[in-house]
């Protein structure tokens, strides 16, 4: 018997119609693949910066609203930043300084952090104009701007995509949990490392006696800490399309006031923070060639032992304008814990309550908004479980 089928138009028979689906099956099997192995590269920028710096502060004035227009450490926006605090001059007074980042910079010039910064690395690049005498790092709005439209183009080697989960605030028991994963496009050979970095969001400092001898009050994205050392881990049998995962567990240490220099302390609850990874390549030596191969960039989830739902249901700010204040309303579908975060569009953090335990169905949260200037904000509910929710709030008097 003669088995008909149409496919694409054509009568075949119905040998000639297996042999067409097997093509088929195996041309979609190869779609995939293809666009599995052709996910999105990530531009890692890297920054050596202080507080005592004078022109790091003049740099950053452009440089912040710049990478906070680009989405930063945003999932899906193709922009990683990370920012070491230096000591600078020697010896500075930076409280966010720590080893960890001196070790960073000395993977790329040794002895660098009592000179030569602001300097940035663009995908493991040096890519500032001046390279010596005392405007050595000096670069410019348009070079970075420049950058940034450039150096996400390409096919990556790897893929780079990660986790991090606050747990609780505990200095006795692990209470933050990093995943990430790694997995080749390609079967590779050579010196590869992961290197990951806890990051804090944003924090303010205005004392002298904590680095505060320039203009900028405002810090983004600076590094507190490096897993499981400024060294990274280093990776091998890079075979492709086989993921490689690797954990981080650690206790944490939030400062009371502000963190002491040399120590790993937050200045204010690690959710505040994203953990930004990539894998980089330390076959080049040079440092004018592109070394990180990709990245990523993973924000802070607050999660507990229990598995992570959306508990946060139906966000509602009004008034909405609001002047001296602002009321936002929300439903849980369970007792659980909940704190608030608004941010105004640099993600810099205005206000924000501590968590606090609700029970299930309607409530409600003040968010006082008199000391607030006019503008737009991100009102943000988080629950412990995972949940999140987060809508606009505008503030005009």
């Amino acid at each position: 018997m003669k088995y008909e089928n149409i496919i694409f138009g054509i009568h075949t028979s119905k040998n000639e119609c297996m042999k067409n689906k097997i093509t088929l099956l195996l041309a979609s099997v190869l779609f995939i693949f293809a666009n599995e192995s052709n996910a999105q590269r990530i531009c890692v920028i890297e920054e050596f910066s202080s507080s005592t710096c004078p022109p790091c502060a003049g740099m950053n004035a452009w440089l912040d609203p710049l990478f906070s227009s680009n989405n930063a450490n945003v999932i899906g926006s193709g922009l990683a930043v990370v920012k070491y605090q230096m000591n600078f001059p020697t010896p500075g007074t930076d409280a966010s300084y720590n080893a960890m980042a001196q070790a960073r910079a000395n993977y790329y010039i040794a002895g660098m952090g009592s000179w030569g910064i602001p300097l940035h690395f663009t995908n493991g690049k040096y890519e500032d104009t001046v390279m010596s005498g005392p405007s050595m790092g000096a670069s410019t709005q348009a070079t970075v701007t420049s950058e940034l439209a450039s150096c996400k183009t390409g096919t990556p080697k790897v893929n780079v995509s990660a986790t991090y989960r606050v747990k609780s605030l505990d200095a006795t028991n692990d209470s933050i949990f990093i995943t990430v994963t790694v997995t080749p496009t390609q079967t590779l050979t050579g010196t590869y490392y992961l290197i990951v970095n806890a990051t804090q969001s944003y924090y303010q400092n205005t004392q002298a006696s904590t680095g505060h001898t320039t203009s900028q009050t405002d810090f983004y994205h600076v590094m507190r800490k490096m897993y499981p050392s400024a060294s990274g881990t280093a990776i091998t049998n890079l075979t492709a399309n086989t993921p490689q995962t690797f954990t981080f567990a650690d206790k944490i240490s939030v400062a009371s006031t502000y963190p002491t220099q040399n120590s790993n302390a937050w200045w204010s609850n690690p959710y505040n923070g994203n953990v930004v990874a990539f894998v980089e390549d330390h076959t080049p030596t040079l440092r004018a060639q592109t070394r990180i191969m990709n990245g990523y960039a993973a924000p802070a989830k607050w999660t507990t032992d229990v598995n992570s739902v959306n508990s946060i249901q139906n966000i509602k700010v009004v008034p909405n304008p609001a002047s001296s204040q602002a009321f936002v309303f929300f439903n849980v579908n369970h007792a659980t814990k909940v704190m608030l975060n608004v941010t105004d569009m640099m993600g810099k953090i205005v206000y924000h309550t501590d968590p606090q335990t609700v029970d299930m169905n309607a409530q409600r949260i003040e968010i006082p908004t008199a000391n607030l200037a006019n503008g737009l904000y991100n009102v943000t509910i988080r629950s412990e479980d995972g949940g999140e929710m987060t809508q606009r709030l505008s503030v005009a008097k």
